[in-house]
């Protein structure tokens, strides 16, 4: 049982806060349904969503360490299969089973209907955290759910009568959990690492397990990831022909943007605002029939969209020094300053793109809410997001390398460029569009120009780095 035990300690020491919060909600549920005998029958209700809640932590931090663990090296381990079934069954033993035997010993009705109930919110869990894609097939329910309360709310009243509802919930919680371990257990060659930059909009984050292996793609991500790369592939034979033709300094400096981030082309970028687009106004219908926007909030998620891409730059730059001695070497510059300034320069054409973004993904927004002012949220969208990305990627440039300080300085960035919006959509609103927008711009441009000047500066100063970050 030591190897077991191995593996069942595995989620403590990777996710000990989120360990030690499903536990105390384990432990609180208990708690609440024992002294329910003294009369609180209201307790019950609350001990079953606070079981609820931990099992679906739990799980959810569960799926994320089997992702991780279930590796095709990690199967050559003797009788690991079992080991992973042994596991399953002390999960089952906690979050199920003795739930079920206390509220039968309480008298709870519909225990059979309780216990199919956690089973489900288990699956679930262990869904959202293992397979991305099994999530996304399970969260259109609680969206529909949420669009026809009404109905929604007459068929979990029929269900709960019904003797056929706890063998369909444990039939969808056995689908659920067959689509998430079945990718898991299967063996097959390890996803091809990706650029540290790049950027498509569609799980940027989940790239790479918990591990730093390389996550499994699905389907879908694999065609869509082509495709991208497939534009990349071709703004880089694209630019290798010009330079080939016209070897200037500007050509010189595409090539190594081309290289250094290698989906913001313009058919990379045409096609990552499409994509976001589709899944925003698909979101969009889905919901509109029972929330009102307000209009001057789309403007402020649209900021917040585009101050995503920074913080990714920072983790990718540290994961990228190993590979930045070999574009030292082939640029061959005459001082460190002059390759740092390359870099920096390369990086700059991110302004520029952010803004464009921003300005898409408002107009967007402006259209599906039909808003009455657009061109005052397109206005104070453009200034802002062409601030906060100046301010972004110098910070971002020689910014903190450990993980607290980089969360620390997104928040604040994110946050500070949202409350700006808002200040500067009132300023234009108070004062009028042309000394309203002349003020913003003078304050946060000149803000945002002079810290990337001040990171600049600094960057330039140091010595390059190509050391592998720690950790």
């Amino acid at each position: 049982m030591s190897a077991v035990r191995q593996l069942w300690m595995q989620l403590w020491r990777r996710m000990p806060t989120l360990v030690v919060l499903a536990n105390l909600l384990w432990l609180g549920a208990l708690g609440m349904a024992v002294y329910s005998l003294r009369g609180e029958h209201d307790l019950i209700y609350i001990s079953a969503s606070l079981i609820g809640f931990g099992s679906w932590f739990w799980h959810l931090g569960q799926g994320q360490t089997l992702r991780g663990l279930c590796r095709p090296e990690s199967f050559l381990l003797p009788y690991f299969r079992r080991r992973l079934l042994w596991l399953g069954a002390l999960d089952v033993t906690q979050w199920v089973l003795l739930p079920a035997l206390l509220a039968m010993a309480l008298g709870v009705p519909h225990v059979t209907l309780i216990a199919s109930c956690l089973v489900l919110v288990a699956a679930i869990g262990l869904a959202t955290g293992g397979n991305r894609l099994a999530s996304l097939m399970i969260w259109p329910f609680f969206v529909l759910a949420g669009w026809m309360p009404q109905l929604a709310s007459q068929i979990l009243r029929t269900a709960v009568d019904s003797l056929l509802t706890a063998p369909l919930l444990l039939l969808i919680a056995a689908l659920i959990l067959r689509l998430t371990l079945r990718p898991m257990l299967r063996i097959d060659d390890q996803e091809p690492d990706v650029s540290p930059l790049e950027s498509t909009s569609l799980g940027r984050m989940n790239t790479r397990t918990s591990d730093g292996s390389p996550a499994r793609r699905t389907a879908l991500g694999k065609r869509i990831a082509a495709l991208f790369d497939q534009t990349s592939q071709r703004a880089m034979d694209r630019a290798l022909a010009r330079y080939r033709h016209h070897p200037t300094a500007l050509q010189r400096m595409v090539l190594v943007r081309r290289l250094l981030l290698p989906h913001d082309n313009p058919e990379g970028i045409a096609l990552r605002l499409a994509l976001v687009a589709t899944f925003v106004t698909i979101y969009f219908f889905a919901i509109t029939h029972r929330q009102h926007f307000n209009a001057v909030s789309v403007g402020a998620y649209a900021i917040l969209l585009t101050m995503t891409r920074f913080p990714q730059l920072g983790m990718g730059m540290l994961r990228m020094r190993p590979n930045l001695a070999d574009l030292y070497l082939t640029l061959a510059p005459q001082t460190r300053a002059e390759y740092q300034k390359t870099l920096a320069d390369a990086l700059l054409v991110l302004v520029p793109i952010s803004v464009l973004t921003a300005l898409a993904y408002t107009a967007l927004g402006a259209v599906l809410v039909h808003a009455i002012a657009p061109e005052r949220m397109l206005l104070t969208a453009v200034i802002v997001a062409a601030a906060s990305s100046l301010v972004a990627l110098g910070i971002h440039l020689i910014g903190p390398e450990g993980t607290f300080g980089r969360g620390v300085v997104n928040i604040v960035l994110i946050f500070g460029s949202m409350g700006v919006y808002w200040g500067g959509y009132w300023l234009l609103g108070a004062i009028g569009y042309a000394f309203g927008s002349g003020l913003l711009a003078v304050i946060t441009l000149s803000f945002g120009i002079g810290v990337w000047l001040a990171a600049q500066h600094e960057y330039q100063r140091r010595p390059p780095c190509f050391d592998a970050p720690l950790g």
